[in-house]
């Protein structure tokens, strides 16, 4: 009996060994599976859950400047310079008396006067275009560089969005640092334009509106984080959030009223 337990033993060892590395390989296909936009939402969407709860807890608070209103200057009827163009009268010629001895002797009629020169038009000053200067990238990390020269260099509408994605993403995981955030919200405008060239944005992720709108909310940009959610509602996108956009609106309302206090 002792053989036969050591027997059946061993048999459900290899039985337990053999099973395991079926479901380990199962498992390691099931990855290589997955598309690369999941791969960045569920390894940043945790990230982002995590943060919800106290990222708009941050004293984001930032004086108002108040610019000073430019008194309009209002000038009277009067001061209003009405130019009035007033013509010259021609000149009367004298009639010439001709005397009788004279009357056989051709009078020349006097010279019209020659009109004034009209003044000459001041040339326009020449306007220098001043070339827009290329933005300084030397401090970036090699995820971002890399991402951004896959955006530059690809054509596809798909790859471009991905390529884009990606350096929005890191700038996200790198927003602690001021340089990282601000570098992130300059994307917006080129974000929304090729995400809106895709074939079916709807049936994208809302993960690039989520971040863009975070990153917006941390440098002060308010109204133009509440832009960016109502762009993702139009799309009928979600942020993986209960609340979704809409509680993410009204998230960015209290930080802005908090800031202008």
């Amino acid at each position: 009996m002792k053989y036969i337990a050591i027997i059946l033993l061993v048999a459900l060892g290899v039985y337990l060994y053999k099973r395991a590395q079926r479901l380990a390989e199962e498992e390691q296909q099931q990855d290589l599976n997955t598309p690369v936009e999941k791969e960045i939402l569920d390894n940043s969407l945790a990230e982002e859950v995590q943060d919800e709860g106290h990222a708009f807890s941050e004293d984001v608070a930032e004086e108002k400047k108040v610019e000073n209103a430019e008194m309009e200057e209002v000038s009277s009827p009067a001061d209003e310079g009405i130019i009035f163009e007033t013509k010259e009268a021609p000149m009367v010629q004298a009639e010439v008396v001709k005397s009788e001895s004279e009357a056989d002797t051709p009078v020349e009629p006097e010279p019209e006067p020659e009109p004034e020169p009209e003044p000459e038009p001041e040339p326009e000053l020449a306007v220098e275009e001043t070339p827009v200067a290329a933005v300084d990238e030397s401090w970036v990390n090699a995820k971002l560089s890399q991402a951004m020269s896959d955006y530059r260099s690809s054509t596809g509408k798909a790859v471009k969005h991905q390529a884009l994605l990606g350096a929005i993403t890191e700038c996200y995981k790198q927003r602690k640092q001021s340089e990282y955030c601000v570098y992130g919200t300059g994307l917006t405008t080129e974000y929304l334009s090729v995400f809106s060239e895709l074939e079916s944005p709807s049936s994208e992720k809302g993960v690039g509106f989520m971040y863009l709108a975070t990153l917006l909310n941390d440098s002060g940009q308010f109204d133009s984080a509440i832009d960016v959610c109502q762009k993702a509602i139009e799309h009928g996108v979600l942020d993986g959030t209960v609340t979704g956009f809409e509680g993410r609106i009204t998230r960015i309302e209290k930080a802005k009223a908090k800031a202008a206090k």
